[in-house]
């Protein structure tokens, strides 16, 4: 809303105003000038409020929290900037509603059905935002040539993004989140889109990514290649079906900050990412696929079902260990390693200033028959100084977890759960071929929680 009021300047990124609205609105809170609450307290409009059926002076209109069956025919609102409604699930817009609102810049409707034709007099919209609406002649979006933002959320009616879209110069953000029939998304629309920051297509939305143009039934699709034209482009939240949606030699663009991406049948998505992670699942994940996937500034990764895959983190993907935090992987039945650690080339930068792992807070294994090391390699360059939960849960073959070294860098340590690991000799156990000196005043400081069950040789 911000942004389409234009609050922030042009140059600002939307991500930058995003946390200067936060920061408002804790301040606001602290100093008592705006409540937050959990339940609500007010009484629901039904129909729209006499008391401002003359309204020729506002700037700004918010009936939002109520399901309004009625609407008045047409307003008289020659000074509205702002409009926000939510409606009854089955109250159609009239036609002719929004005629005497030429100056609307932010609209946001919740529920409802709307033609956008009805919007086509409203060419100074910069922000529209639709949620759980049913929506129709979205042509006519071509209109509206100063859009900034533009969200369809949770709009089920929606099963094609018109080409025309693609015309919108000033777009900044195309949300279409858990837009569950939306099955086409012309070539070349979001490559077109040269200003755009944040693209979302979460919550079972588009999956139809094709390599060459072509879906299926013969229809044109947008490719994931398209997202390499976009330089700007900070924030992104996808689905990838298929291994075969990824083009060859296909990288994701370096601009991202943040971003949530799932490959394979994962069904369950976040809502806007706060993170940057990755999900894969019930997918045949072969090295290189998997090292086109993981991106630079990489926190979260979670893999489950995912064949091929003998080392998940191979020594020359160890600079993305930096930034990790949490990694949780199950259901693989190659998998042998975790971690690949490797050595860096001596006197590098990459030696001074590599210090792996040292962001992990979480790491979960279970259901993993072949895996034999969870860190393999040298680790005079591994800290766990983040390190808080470890669980371990059905792994055949492991025989120990850390290395003396591993075990004496883990000052956070507070829950240690392994479970149905029957080759499990030791928790602490020099590697083959090592000789490593275990201190006698060895301890985990912080460690508040051991569940141990099933591991008969421990």
């Amino acid at each position: 809303y911000a942004v389409g009021y234009g609050l922030h300047q042009d140059g600002e990124p939307i991500e930058d105003a995003r946390e200067q609205i936060h920061v408002a609105i804790k301040d606001l809170k602290a100093c008592c000038l705006l409540l937050g609450t959990e339940t609500e307290e007010h009484h629901h409009q039904k129909k729209w409020p006499t008391s401002i059926e003359s309204c020729e002076g506002c700037t700004t209109i918010s009936l939002m929290g109520n399901k309004l069956a009625e609407l008045p025919e047409g307003l008289v609102c020659p000074q509205l900037k702002v409009l926000l409604l939510e409606l009854d699930d089955g109250m159609n817009v009239p036609d002719k509603f929004f005629e005497g609102m030429r100056e609307i810049e932010v609209l946001s409707l919740k529920g409802g059905c709307l033609s956008l034709q009805s919007l086509e007099l409203s060419t100074k919209l910069q922000s529209l935002v639709l949620i759980r609406c049913g929506c129709k002649d979205l042509i006519w979006l071509r209109k509206m040539q100063r859009l900034k933002i533009l969200v369809f959320k949770w709009c089920l009616s929606i099963e094609e993004l018109p080409d025309e879209i693609g015309e919108l110069k000033e777009l900044r953000l195309l949300d279409v989140t858990g837009c569950q029939r939306l099955r086409r998304i012309p070539v070349n629309l979001i490559g077109r889109l040269k200003k755009l920051e944040e693209l979302l297509i979460g919550h079972r939305s588009f999956d139809g990514w094709d390599v060459v143009g072509c879906d299926s039934t013969g229809g044109m699709n947008a490719s994931l290649k398209e997202l390499n034209s976009l330089s700007q482009l900070a924030v992104l939240s996808l689905r990838i079906p298929k291994m075969k949606c990824i083009p060859r030699d296909f990288v994701f663009p370096v601009s991202l900050l943040k971003y949530d991406m799932i490959l394979g049948n994962w069904l369950v998505a976040g809502g806007y990412p706060t993170t940057t992670r990755l999900n894969l699942a019930g997918t045949s994940l072969n090295a290189k696929t998997f090292e086109q996937l993981v991106l630079h500034k990489l926190e979260s990764v979670s893999v489950t079902d995912c064949g091929d895959v003998f080392t998940l983190f191979p020594a020359r993907l160890r600079q993305v260990l930096k930034n990790l935090k949490e990694v949780f992987v199950e259901s693989c039945r190659s998998l042998e390693e975790v971690f690949e650690l490797g050595e860096a080339d001596e006197g590098s930068s990459e030696e001074k200033e590599m210090l792996l792992l040292s962001s992990l807070t979480e790491l979960r294994l279970r259901g993993l028959p072949e895996l034999k090391c969870i860190w393999k390699g040298p680790t005079r360059h591994v800290s766990f100084q983040s390190f808080i939960h470890l669980s371990l849960n059905s792994l055949d073959k492991l025989a120990f977890i850390f290395t003396p070294s591993l075990a004496q860098s883990l000052p956070k340590l507070e829950v240690l759960f392994i479970n149905n690991c029957g080759e499990l000799k030791h928790i602490i156990r020099e590697e083959d071929g090592e000789r490593e000196i275990i201190p006698e005043s060895l301890c985990f400081p912080e460690l508040k929680t051991i569940n141990k069950s099933f591991c008969d040789k421990l």
